[in-house]
C-alpha cells in the first residue's frame, strides 16, 4: 500500500460555481455532456473522478492506495483571482473537503486552499481550516517562492504553521499580483507541442521556487513546519551540478548550500523512473513521497514508475509509504 501526497478534488458546490462563470476558470459541457475545465492557460478533460469521492475511494482501493492527501491546485486558477471572486469558491472547496475528511477518516486528508489576493483573509481562512477542520496545512503556488522577497510575504502563514506544526504543499500556480494570466503560447503549434512546452515551463518554475526554499534561510526560520514541493523539484536534479560548476568558476570563494533541508520534501508527481532515481541521488530517498496528481494523471502510472526504478526495496518503501507516515505523524 502507498500514501499519495499530491492529489486533487473539486467539490460539487465549487463545480456549480465554476459552471456558472463566463470567464476562466470555468467548466463547460458540450452537447454530448463531455466536460472541459478551462484554466487560465489550456484546458483539462473533466470527469466524475474530480468530484465523486465514492468513485475516488473505489479507485484508491483498486490501485492499492492506503491514504490520499487532497488539495485544490493553483493551476486551476481559483486561488489567485480577485478576493471577491476567489473567497467564496475557496470556502466552498474547503468546507466540502472537510466533510470528505470526516467521512473517510484516516483515508482522506485535506490541505487548505487559500485566497491569495488578501493577506488577512488568507490567514483567517488558514486558521479556520486548521482550527475548525483539523486540516494538515495548506497548498501554496510555487510563484510565491520565485524570490525571497515574494516568500517573505507569506511569513505570517509560516509563523502560524510553526506554532501548530503544519505542512505546506508548493504546487505550480500564480501569485495574485499576476492576475490575469494570459495565454501567450504559440498559436499554430499542434496540441502535443503545446503540452511539451507547457511541461517544461512548469518544471522550470518549480525549480526556481526550489532555489528559494533550498538555498535561502526562509524555511530555517520555521523548524516546526514541513514543506514539500511538487514534481521532484522540477529540473533541479538535472542541473544542480551545473549550478555548482558555474558558481565555482565565477565566484571561487562562494559555495552553494547542500541539496537537503531537514523540513523540505519532494513528490514524484508525473515524473518517470529515471528522474526518480536521479532525485534520490540528489535529495536522498528519505526526502521523497508519492505524488500521483490524481485525477489529472493516472495513479497506476504514478505507482508503477516508482516500482520500476532500480532503487533498493527499502528505498522504494520509504518513498511509497514510510516518509509520508513521518510527515503525517508530526
Amino acid at each position: 500500500m502507498a500514501i499519495d501526497f499530491h492529489a486533487h478534488y473539486i467539490a460539487p458546490k465549487l463545480m456549480e460555481m465554476l459552471e456558472a462563470r463566463k470567464n476562466d476558470p470555468r467548466i463547460t459541457h458540450n452537447s454530448d455532456r463531455n466536460s472541459l475545465y478551462h484554466m487560465p492557460v489550456s484546458t483539462l478533460p473533466y470527469s466524475s473522478l474530480y468530484y465523486n469521492m465514492v468513485e475516488r475511494i473505489e479507485y484508491l482501493d483498486h490501485v492499492g492506495m492506503e491514504k490520499q492527501i487532497i488539495s485544490l491546485p493553483g493551476l486551476l486558477g481559483i486561488d489567485y483571482l480577485p478576493i471577491e471572486q476567489s473567497l467564496p469558491m475557496i470556502k466552498a472547496s474547503n468546507d466540502d473537503l472537510a466533510i470528505q475528511c470526516d467521512r473517510y477518516p484516516g483515508r482522506i486528508y485535506g490541505l487548505a486552499a487559500l485566497p491569495l489576493a488578501d493577506q488577512g483573509e488568507m490567514l483567517n481562512e488558514f486558521k479556520r481550516c486548521v482550527e475548525n477542520y483539523g486540516m494538515l496545512g495548506a497548498i501554496l503556488p510555487n510563484n510565491a517562492f520565485l524570490s525571497l522577497e515574494y516568500a517573505n510575504e507569506y511569513k505570517a502563514l509560516y509563523e502560524y504553521a510553526n506554532e501548530k506544526s503544519l505542512h505546506f504543499f508548493i504546487h505550480p500556480g500564480w501569485r495574485a499580483d499576476e492576475f490575469p494570466v494570459l495565454d501567450t503560447r504559440p498559436k499554430n503549434d499542434p496540441d502535443e507541442l503545446l503540452i511539451a512546452r507547457g511541461a517544461l515551463g512548469v518544471q522550470h518554475s518549480v525549480s526556481l521556487a526550489l532555489i528559494t526554499l533550498l538555498y535561502t534561510n526562509f524555511l530555517d526560520q520555521f523548524p516546526n513546519t514541513t514543506t514539500h514541493i511538487a514534481n521532484l523539484g522540477g529540473t533541479f536534479p538535472m542541473v544542480v551540478e551545473r549550478m555548482h560548476h558555474t558558481v565555482e568558476a565565477r565566484f571561487p570563494d562562494a559555495k552553494l548550500p547542500p541539496s537537503r533541508k531537514d523540513n523540505l520534501f519532494f513528490d514524484t508527481s508525473s515524473l518517470g523512473s529515471r528522474a526518480i532515481e536521479l532525485a534520490v541521488e540528489i535529495y536522498g530517498a528519505d526526502k521523497i513521497v508519492v505524488g500521483t496528481d490524481t485525477p489529472i494523471f493516472s495513479a497506476e502510472t504514478g505507482l508503477k514508475v516508482i516500482n520500476e526504478t532500480r532503487l533498493s526495496a527499502d528505498e522504494k518503501q520509504m518513498i511509497l509509504r514510510e516518509n509520508a507516515l513521518t510527515l503525517l505523524s508530526q
